[in-house]
């Protein structure tokens, strides 16, 4: 597969029978909400159309309003799409899951070589065998590593080596177009499975969701291109094909659906330790954070407390500074300081970017244990 598959980036309606196993029948549907590639942009009218300059390319626009922001994907013709499946296809995966109630899917990320894969645990729930399908057709059976209940991520194992992901700590922007790469069940028994490129808007990164939706106090990345429960576990990418965030929901925001994305920093770290240790250590900052005020006109997390003798206070953080990156990465809000520091372990040294009064500060802080041992996050 790789760089001589064909991409099949199609529009066709959202029907039941999108929520198929992978495993069991007929070809998949799929649906866009917007592909912005080989010059093609998102219409106002009109009817889906197909353009491509390579036949075993199918690229298909859907008639929407129109957006102000091209983003960084503007410029990802046919030959772009090629080689980010080619980068990513050998490290995604498909999972087929069987248990006491039938067969199931979704999709895997090789985290680490040696067949390392990392997928939302949802999706392995009740699983009594999982099957993983490779690139190239190949099937092995995975085995559990470790499952982290905060984050909702499950690390299993296959014995074969295949390339690990390249991740991008990177939160896009909002408004940028963002693409995902799922997989189709092939087209005969045996067949590996084909690559689909989705595309859509994002909506927003580096926010918490709705506290009535799935997600919790992790900071997300929302992209209007439905998805469905099958492809949770795909890869939402950069220009380069390195991965931005993992599929873990579908949402509906009032008429809109959603797809979720852990971003890639949690996944990646959450995972090392799943991999290392079987459980994931919270390390302890000792701050307590909130999100600035509604049209503070900056982005952060503000610091509303510092405890006493703690981490933080040791290494110069004060109240109402405003702590704008971790580590090189830029901080958007109070969830995003929490999810880039969730599995950070006791003894990481990070570097902490402030804004005290307007003046930009770094400071290094090293994480302690936290003196709450049931502490689920690493802010008191």
């Amino acid at each position: 597969m790789g760089g001589t598959s064909p991409i099949a980036v199609r529009l066709e309606s959202a029907t039941a029978d999108r929520m198929r196993p992978w495993i069991i029948g007929g070809a998949t549907t799929c649906f866009v909400l917007a592909l912005v590639a080989a010059g093609l942009i998102m219409t106002t009218t009109g009817a889906p159309t197909a353009s491509s300059s390579d036949p075993g390319i199918h690229i298909t626009t859907l008639a929407a309003s129109p957006t102000t922001e091209a983003g960084s994907r503007s410029g990802l013709g046919a030959s772009g799409m090629q080689a980010l499946v080619s980068t990513i296809g050998p490290s995604t995966v498909a999972l087929i899951m069987k248990g006491q109630h039938g067969t199931w899917s979704s999709l895997g990320l090789v985290v680490e070589s040696g067949g390392i894969i990392v997928t939302p645990a949802q999706t392995l729930a009740g699983a009594r065998t999982i099957t993983v399908v490779e690139e190239d057709g190949t099937r092995r059976t995975g085995t559990v590593v470790g499952s982290d209940p905060g984050s909702g991520l499950e690390v299993i194992r296959i014995p074969d080596d295949l390339p690990a992901a390249t991740f991008d700590d990177t939160d896009p922007a909002d408004g940028t177009q963002a693409v995902a790469l799922s997989l189709e069940e092939g087209s005969r028994v045996g067949a590996p499975p084909t690559p689909h490129l989705y595309a859509g808007t994002v909506v927003s990164s580096g926010q918490a969701l709705p506290s009535d939706q799935k997600g919790g106090t992790f900071a997300t990345t929302t992209v209007a291109a439905p998805l469905s429960s099958g492809d949770v576990g795909c890869p939402l990418l950069d220009g380069s094909g390195s991965v931005e965030g993992l599929l873990t929901s579908v949402e509906w925001s009032g008429h809109n659906e959603l797809s979720v994305f852990l971003p890639a920093a949690l996944v990646e770290d959450v995972a090392e330790q799943l991999i290392t240790s079987g459980q994931v250590v919270h390390g302890w900052m000792g701050i307590a954070a909130g999100n600035l005020p509604a049209g503070a006109g900056e982005a952060g997390a503000e610091v509303d407390a510092v405890s006493s003798g703690g981490p933080a206070a040791d290494g110069g953080i004060d109240a109402d500074d405003v702590i704008t990156g971790i580590d090189g990465s830029r901080v958007l809000s109070a969830a995003d300081f929490d999810t880039r520091l969730y599995a950070e372990p006791p003894g990481t040294a990070v570097t902490v970017a402030l804004d005290r009064d307007g003046i930009p500060i770094t400071v290094s802080v090293v994480l302690a244990a936290s003196p709450d041992a049931s502490q689920p996050s690493p802010s008191p």
